[in-house]
């Protein structure tokens, strides 16, 4: 209860944590009650303390109930002391006197402890929400009960501080808590029923908040302007019921209160003459009765809303089972027309749903069934009110005469005139041929065995043979006329097809077990002939009606086909389809088992990890089907090149997998030899579609138990064995060893590491300057990342730009460096560095994405640097990887303006065709040339060749590594237009780099 014995008011409660994401944390839970508990208390003392107010609304102790209410029981304690702190703080921070604080508390934590406590006994909050006896029963529990206690101990405590009477602070606290626990309780019921999220999907709907907002602007403007204001702010919260069912009533409803409350705490609305306890009470009970009624229609409607989706799931689930009945089903109206069939009904006739509905049910009868339907059955239908089993022929679409016997009864009105039948169908077309067949065949079912496609044959009481249908004579090899009279056992010859031993006679046991006897599902049958069917057999007794046992009867089907597709099926899911090898599962029950038998026995045997090298280049360049038919060949050499006790598997692709089984000591030794062999043998060339095919291979082996004792981590690190023959040249193999797996684990990490450096944005970039080699004025910069690691200082770049390139995070890096090189030629632009131009490495992964030169033009247009003032570096090994499209890539990018550098140049191909042949303007020459230009006349003339050559090619020259006047003075000498080194500036940030060319140019200006 308020702090003030006149103050009220506060704000609508928080909505708890959706019960789609996780429950709050204790600590997150009780700083929001803390906070919510001090903010509608403080704002109900500020809103009762202005001149001429006299509100006495509310809401903070049924926030607090609510929360509880969220909160397991053990908790309570812990959530009432934050509480009492925030009560505490409210009071201090309104002026009022610690003693007077204190003395609000326990009535307080009372009577929002007893609220929560009591609301548990009106059932679950979705209940409350949807019944209106629960909903009474839940406000009157935590509205009207807590406030009762509340009101009267806070009366009682501050009857002693106050000179105030009794009755006045009782109803000042009572009506205050009652409306405000009717305000709170419906919205903070609904929320702990649904969830947020569900509340505010059904408010966010515009009609629903077109409601609430009138009916909030109808209690705010009624209670000052209107005399009957009550009238409209109920039938504006009908509407809002109405409308927005209980989401929108229990929102609007508070939003209402809230605005009548800071309507009466501002003096807008003041209430009549008397200032006794019941002129209170009678003032502010209208509040509680404009409030209960929209809630409980908005209750009663979500109730009905309940029983319409129930109705309407009864309806769908009586209409499915309609439908799905397995056997027949119809309906006529009065008319005689169909309204509703089943899918039995179609499915047997032929139709689809819309093509019978509306038609007369006796169209499908045949002409004679018609004429008697018509004649007498329907008269008497319609007298009797039912059928029961009658017979009719129906016609099925394809012209199929059916047999059928109809049941029917008649649905009636209220006034017992027919609706609607009812009629159920039993197709007995099938029944009523066998009876035929069976009256003329002498009282057996000769006829009937003969026309099926299993196997008969039956026996007396002793197991002697005494009928054979066809089939069965064909699988047996003896005719009836042979076998009758002849003990079961020399006629019938069974066996199991896995193990070749006999079978004992199932017509033997199930006449002295007198059941049903099946046999195993890998017995066979032996024709006289020597030939084995694959059967199934179920043999059962034959007994008369007095229960006394006649004979035996067997069926059995010819399974052969069946069970060989079914070992066709279990080969295919345990081998790969293209070699025939065994594929992943069998190999990993395979090495499991060879795991299980090392440690049992103390055997070692080897894993053996296989990628073909540039396998890729085949199928890009030849085809896949050529590709196909070189993993077929691979699968055979391998498979002749090691022992029939190893396993081979082919994973997919161009992997493969080898298990060396049971080595000795000495064997292990030759795991290496077996591992050379392979690579000779995958090695040889292979003549595909009259192209001579050359492929290498990568091994990668791990042994047991020492490398690893599952098969898991045994063809994990196989594989990062594997791997570790591609990165050293490929075409050759490994062992496992524990160094080269963590020097894995280790470039990992560090691609771990740069993936979040990337996201967090440690890299940076340096420049280095570009000076003028007779002028030495800074004519370009040249962009090099750089990574600040975390705990580890700047990182080479020769540290982490192979990881980058390898695992592709080259490319957003690259585009991160263009786009903050572009940003700082525009931040150039205008100042004394305007006319400096900006040189960015390009990795060939980078020239190898599709959308590179788009992407460039990006950079350029949205930072709107000329593309003349770019320029690219790439290697020349860059430029052969696929010549063609790196060709195209180079006049793209030269439509941009961007000029084209080859960096390093001298230390890969130096072609002269190159440089004729690609777009290039600038030539790098490498810092190994320039480092001994001094002392080496080899270096010295090679670089006076590579600046000739490109003078003849007119292409512009910079020599790298610079570090010495004297290399600068050759280097002049010679007449190299550009110098790039430490002599002049070690690579910097852009502010020191700037610095530095600004110096340069008064430098060389003085």
């Amino acid at each position: 209860m308020t702090n003030d014995p006149m103050a009220s008011g506060g704000f609508p409660p928080t909505p708890r944590a959706q019960p789609e994401r996780p429950e709050r944390s204790l600590a997150a839970s009780l700083a929001l009650l803390a906070v919510l508990h001090f903010v509608f208390a403080y704002g109900a003392i500020h809103l009762s303390r202005q001149p001429g107010s006299v509100a006495t609304l509310w809401y903070a102790n049924a926030v607090v109930a609510v929360v509880l209410l969220s909160r397991r029981r053990a908790e309570w304690p812990l959530h009432l002391l934050a509480m009492a702190v925030a009560n505490v703080a409210a009071n201090l921070f309104s002026g009022h006197a610690p003693g007077l604080s204190l003395s609000f508390l326990l009535p307080n934590l009372l009577e929002a402890s007893l609220a929560a406590a009591l609301l548990r006994l009106a059932g679950p909050p979705a209940r409350c929400v949807q019944q209106v006896g629960a909903l009474l029963w839940a406000l009157v529990l935590g509205a009207v009960v807590p406030s009762l206690v509340g009101a009267t101990m806070g009366a009682a405590v501050l009857s002693m501080q106050f000179d105030a009477p009794v009755g006045s602070l009782w109803s000042a606290w009572f009506v205050g808590t009652v409306i405000g626990g009717v305000s709170v309780l419906p919205l903070g019921l609904l929320l702990l029923a649904r969830g947020g999220r569900a509340v505010w999907a059904a408010l966010a709907r515009p009609a629903v908040a077109a409601v609430v907002l009138v009916a909030v602007a109808t209690a705010a403007s009624a209670s000052v302007f209107s005399h009957f204001r009550y009238v409209y702010v109920s039938v504006a919260l009908m509407l809002v019921a109405a409308v927005g069912g209980f989401a929108g009533a229990a929102t609007g409803g508070l939003l209402a209160s809230l605005s009548v409350g800071i309507v009466i705490a501002l003096g807008l609305f003041q209430p009549g003459p008397g200032e006794g306890w019941l002129e209170t009470v009678a003032f502010y009970l209208p509040v509680v009765l404009t409030l209960v009624p929209p809630l409980l229609l908005a209750a009663a409607m979500e109730r009905n809303r309940q029983h319409v989706h129930e109705i309407e799931d009864r309806e769908a689930q009586f209409r499915t089972l309609y439908e799905r009945t397995p056997v027949m089903m119809h309906s006529v109206d009065v008319e005689r027309r169909l309204v509703a069939v089943n899918d039995a009904w179609l499915a047997r006739l032929g139709y689809e749903r819309s093509e019978v509905l509306g038609r007369r049910s006796t169209e499908f009868l045949t002409a004679e069934s018609r004429e008697r339907a018509e004649r007498s059955i329907i008269p008497r239908f319609m007298r009797e009110g039912e059928l029961r089993d009658m017979d009719y022929q129906m016609v099925t679409r394809s012209g199929e005469v059916l047999d059928v016997q109809i049941s029917a009864i008649w649905e009636t009105d209220a006034h017992g005139q027919p609706l609607r039948t009812l009629a159920v169908l039993k197709d007995v077309t099938e029944q009523k041929r066998l009876a035929l067949e069976l009256a003329a065949e002498k009282e057996r079912i000769e006829v009937t065995l003969h026309s099926i496609g299993d196997g008969v044959i039956s026996t007396d009481e002793a197991g002697r043979i005494t009928y054979l249908n066809p089939v069965a004579e064909q699988m047996v090899g003896c005719l009836l006329a042979q076998a009758r009279g002849l003990p079961f056992a020399q006629v019938v010859q069974l066996f199991d097809q896995e193990s070749g031993a006999p079978l004992p006679s199932p017509v033997e046991q199930c006449l002295q077990d007198r059941e049903v006897y099946g046999v195993r599902e890998s017995a066979a049958l032996r024709h006289r002939s020597g030939r084995d069917y694959g059967v199934q057999i179920s043999a059962a007794p034959i007994a008369g009606r007095d229960g006394r046992v006649l004979g035996a009867v067997m069926v059995f089907q010819d399974v052969t086909e069946a069970r060989g597709l079914a070992q066709k099926m279990s080969y295919l899911a345990h081998h790969d389809g293209l070699t025939g090898l065994p594929n992943r599962v069998l190999f990993q029950d395979r090495v499991h088992q060879a795991c299980q038998s090392g440690r049992r026995h103390g055997r070692r045997f080897a894993v053996i990890f296989m990628d073909l090298d540039h396998f890729k280049h085949v199928n890009d360049s030849l085809g896949h089907a050529v590709g196909d038919e070189l993993l077929k060949a691979v699968a055979q050499r391998l498979t002749g090149a090691l022992r029939a006790s190893d396993t081979i598997c082919r994973l997919g692709g161009d992997e493969f997998v080898v298990l060396l089984s049971d080595l000795d000591d000495v064997e292990v030794d030759g795991v290496a030899e077996v591992a050379k062999k392979i690579l000779r043998q995958v090695a040889q060339p292979c003549v595909l579609g009259g192209t001579e095919v050359n492929v290498g291979a990568s091994l990668g082996i791990a042994l047991f138990p020492g490398d690893g004792e599952d098969p898991d981590t045994l063809m994990k690190r196989a594989d990062a064995a594997m791997y570790r023959s591609k990165r050293e040249g490929r075409n050759r193999y490994h062992f496992f060893s524990k160094a080269v797996d963590d020097a894995a684990s280790a470039r990992l990490q560090l691609e771990a590491d740069m993936r979040r450096a990337l996201a967090a944005g440690q890299f940076i970039v340096h420049y280095q300057p570009v000076v003028h080699g007779r002028t030495r004025d800074a004519v370009a910069v040249e962009a090099l990342l750089r990574w600040d690691r975390a705990g580890q200082g700047l990182q080479s770049p020769a540290v982490f730009i192979p990881v980058a390139e390898e695992s592709g995070l080259i490319v957003p890096m690259g585009h991160w460096v263009l786009r903050q090189a572009c940003e700082q030629l525009r931040a150039w632009s205008g100042t004394a560095l305007g006319g400096i131009s900006v040189a960015v490495n390009v990795s060939p992964v980078q020239l190898a994405q599709a959308d590179f030169v788009d992407t460039v033009a990006d950079v350029l247009h949205a930072t709107g640097v000329d593309g003349s003032r770019l320029e690219f570096e790439i290697t020349e090994s860059t430029l052969m990887q696929d010549p063609e499209a790196t060709l195209e890539m180079l006049r793209r990018l030269k439509g941009l303006g961007v000029r084209i550098a080859i960096d390093d140049f001298g230390t890969g191909y130096s072609s002269l065709g190159h440089l004729k042949r690609f777009p290039v303007d600038t030539l790098k020459i490498d810092h190994t040339f320039v480092r001994d230009l001094e002392a080496d006349a080899d270096d010295r003339e090679l670089v006076r060749a590579i600046l000739a050559m490109a003078r003849s090619l007119r292409l512009h020259v910079v020599a790298e590594g610079v570090e010495t006047e004297a290399q600068a003075a050759i280097l002049a000498a010679m007449e190299c237009p550009a110098f790039q080194g430490y002599l002049f500036a070690r690579p910097a940030g852009a502010a020191v780099t700037a610095a530095w060319l600004q110096d340069r140019a008064a430098t060389l200006a003085r």
